[in-house]
């Protein structure tokens, strides 16, 4: 029987390396040194999400290297202040404070869940530094948890559901199962799935949550089996959703299944280990590698000399974080955190994903979204772009309960 798989986000273990472009940086405390914008990245260090740790540094460093050889941004040399977290939110909270206090950072990126944003996004104007989120989706974090002083460059799970809303039809199957990570992003998705798929009069028949880094799906995968489901929606990350994958081949869950629709689960870093059986697979791809335009280019092309290989969304959107944090300060003509979060309001400038804007009503950043296939291609496998949905399709209108 014929599986389809549809997904958008994967995550792999993380070694975190320190360096502030490309140097470890030895900061104690900010010296008041108007010539230099430090940023702060603190990213995962270990567990299902790490992976995604060490791809996102990758995106900024590349970011911080070509603004350095290009004479700054406004001027001003950019350095990367590198700290880890274990991703629990107070962890992370604490690792921000220290790097805003001790090592002087004005500005944060590379944070992975959707909890850790809202702890920082409830802090950020305290500490008077800006946050940079590239991968927490919750729609929360542009709703009741946004802050002016928190910008949200990743589509929210909202435009992602609907970027797959138009697709759901052309799935097979009718009766859906939903099968999620349990934490923010989990939820948020399987609710809004769940509503798409019954606008299209489709029926779901269950819904079950794993904690993260799960690796034994087996009384998972025998629930989804005896639930009668002909499809299932799937949002595991990384090592999670690898294991999902594999085990549910070893289930033969797929005997049942007509559509496995799977959400945050495999990307480019998973392909070599999931190898050709997901050829053909579709999959909602939140950046295009291939993207025509000059400054996409010049990006994969550093991106790829800096790492030996070709940058997927991961650093991608953290490339896209620097990028609109650079254009905040060339606006600001300053590197004060309130006056860049002022001059940000709106903007709009020339990306790697094209022309993009900043909306200021809850910091959200309007991008394109794309809907791909897995397919071979070079002696390996690539996405390649059937289609793209711009921001008018896929985001929703601003939450009263956004309170900046």
């Amino acid at each position: 029987m014929k599986r389809q798989l549809i997904a958008a986000v994967a995550a792999l273990a993380l070694g975190a390396t320190t360096a502030a472009c490309g140097s470890a940086s030895t900061n104690s405390g900010s010296d008041g040194d108007s010539d230099t914008i430090k940023i702060a990245l603190i990213p995962p260090t270990s567990g299902a999400l790490a992976q995604f740790g060490t791809d996102a540094v990758k995106g900024w460093k590349t970011a911080a290297r070509i603004a350095n050889d290009n004479g700054g941004i406004d001027g001003k040399k950019v350095e990367l202040i590198i700290k880890g977290t274990d991703a629990d939110p107070a962890t992370t909270l604490r690792v921000a404070k220290e790097a805003v206090t001790k090592d002087g950072a004005q500005f944060i990126g590379a944070v992975m869940t959707s909890p850790e944003h809202a702890a920082l996004n409830a802090q950020l104007e305290g500490l008077g530094a800006l946050s940079f989120n590239s991968l927490g989706k919750d729609d929360a974090l542009v709703g009741e948890q946004c802050s002016k002083y928190g910008f949200h460059i990743v589509q929210t799970s909202s435009m992602d559901i609907n970027g797959l809303a138009d697709n759901i039809n052309e799935l097979p199957g009718e009766k859906w199962a939903i099968m999620a990570v349990d934490y923010a992003t989990g939820h948020s998705a399987a609710k809004k799935f769940k509503a798409a798929a019954e606008a299209a009069g489709k029926d779901v028949v269950m819904e079950q949550f794993a904690p993260l880094n799960t690796t034994d799906f087996g009384s998972y995968i025998t629930k989804l089996k005896d639930s009668g489901a002909d499809a299932v929606f799937a949002v595991e990350y990384g090592a999670d959703g690898v294991a999902f994958v594999q085990q549910a081949d070893q289930f033969n869950l797929d005997d049942q299944l007509k559509t496995v629709l799977g959400f945050n689960m495999v990307s480019e870093p998973l392909f070599e280990t999931l190898g050709d059986s997901i050829a053909g697979y579709y999959n909602n791809v939140g950046y295009d590698v291939d993207a025509d335009n000059a400054l996409n280019q010049e990006f994969v092309k550093a991106y790829t000399e800096d790492n030996g290989s070709a940058p997927y969304y991961v650093p991608a959107d953290n490339y896209l974080a620097a990028e609109t944090l650079f254009a905040g300060i060339e606006e600001a003509g300053s590197t004060d955190p309130a006056e860049v979060a002022d001059a940000l309001q709106d903007l709009s400038l020339d990306s790697i994903t094209g022309e993009v804007t900043l909306r200021g009503a809850d910091n959200q950043l309007l991008r394109d979204s794309y809907l791909g296939e897995v397919v071979k291609a070079d002696g390996g496998l690539k996405f390649k772009i059937l289609s793209d949905a711009n921001p008018d399709v896929t985001t929703p209108e601003p939450d009263s309960a956004c309170k900046k």
